[in-house]
């Protein structure tokens, strides 16, 4: 799904002959949003109780499953960036291609972070998109007033600062879920 999404993103915001200002609003605007796509539903298959005991049975701990599969998605949502990154250089879009896949990871990671984590503590799949979504649209209407340093689109704007916040805010929420799923299990 997130593949087809990065295949749908020239249909609706043009990639031809993009300046870098114009690049980063592709990127962080539409891109970004495979980091949901691929990390929100992280935690489906422990849903099914046959699968969950499954693998409590198993002397591989849950957590090292998890961070595979967190692995995995994080390495996909990067190589789907770069895709879609390289493909607007072919179309001659200039921009610094380095700066805006890494800038547009941290904001995908982010949002993609607050959904896994949505969705592992509240066991709720629309919940877990729903966080995410809201994040992303209260960046969008009301621009970096009420987030801060965690600002979404700083790359238009010429700034990455905020990206390192979105990459820390990121990786506190992967270890908080990570750790309450933990002590959910042992109890």
């Amino acid at each position: 799904m997130a593949a087809v999404w990065i295949g749908i993103i020239p249909l609706f915001a043009g990639i031809r002959h993009l300046d870098a200002p114009a690049s980063a609003v592709v990127l962080e605007k539409f891109a970004a949003l495979t980091g949901i796509i691929l990390m929100t539903p992280l935690f489906m298959p422990e849903q099914n109780r046959d699968i969950r005991d499954l693998m409590h049975s198993k002397t591989t701990p849950q957590t090292g499953v998890q961070l595979i599969r967190l692995l995995l998605a994080l390495v996909t949502v990067l190589v789907l960036i770069w895709g879609m990154a390289a493909w607007m250089q072919m179309m001659d879009s200039h921009f610094p291609a380095a700066r805006y896949i890494g800038g547009t990871f941290a904001t995908a990671f982010f949002l993609g972070s607050l959904g896994y984590a949505a969705y592992g503590l509240s066991d709720q799949l629309t919940i877990g998109y729903m966080l995410p979504l809201a994040y992303y649209l209260a960046n969008m209407f009301t621009g970096s007033k009420y987030v801060g340093h965690f600002y979404l689109f700083s790359l238009g704007n010429g700034s990455f600062n905020e990206k390192y916040w979105l990459l820390a805010g990121g990786i506190v929420l992967l270890l908080l879920t990570l750790g309450v799923k933990e002590l959910q299990r042992r109890r």
